[in-house]
C-alpha cells in the first residue's frame, strides 16, 4: 500500500509544470476568445476609433454611420481634437503644478512648527 501511495505521487506532475499547463490552456482560450472578436466588425470599428484617440479627445466613440452617408471627418473637426488633447494636457499640468505648491506649502509649515523660537538673548 506505501508503494502505491509513492507510485501516485511520482505519476503527478511537479507543481510548476501544472502551472504550466494551466497557462498554455488559459493563452489557448484568449487566443480563441479573440480571434473570434476580430472577425466582429464592431469590435474592429471600437478598436480603430480608440487608436485614434477619440477618448483623449473627450469624444464618445461614433455608432457606425449607415452605408449611404460615409461623410468624411473634417479638417476642423481634426483641429477640435488636437486643441482639445492639448487642453487636457495643460490640465493635467496644472494640476500637478498645485499638488506640488502644496506640498510644498505644507513642507514649510511642517518645518516652521517643528524648529523651537529662539529665546532673545538679553542686551
Amino acid at each position: 500500500m506505501a508503494d502505491d501511495d509513492n507510485n501516485k505521487k511520482n505519476d503527478d506532475p511537479p507543481l510548476i509544470e501544472r502551472w504550466l499547463a494551466e497557462q498554455q490552456q488559459w493563452q489557448r482560450t484568449f487566443t480563441t476568445y479573440m480571434d473570434s472578436m476580430v472577425k466582429n466588425e464592431d469590435f474592429l470599428v471600437h478598436l480603430g476609433n480608440a487608436m485614434r484617440g477619440s477618448l483623449l479627445a473627450g469624444k464618445a466613440y461614433p455608432a457606425p454611420p449607415p452605408a449611404s452617408a460615409s461623410a468624411p471627418e473634417t479638417p476642423s473637426d481634426d483641429k477640435l481634437d488636437q486643441i482639445l488633447f492639448a487642453l487636457r494636457q495643460l490640465e493635467g499640468q496644472v494640476a500637478d503644478l498645485r499638488m506640488t505648491l502644496d506640498e510644498l506649502a505644507a513642507d514649510k509649515q511642517r518645518s516652521a512648527k517643528k524648529t523651537p523660537a529662539r529665546p532673545k538673548e538679553p542686551r
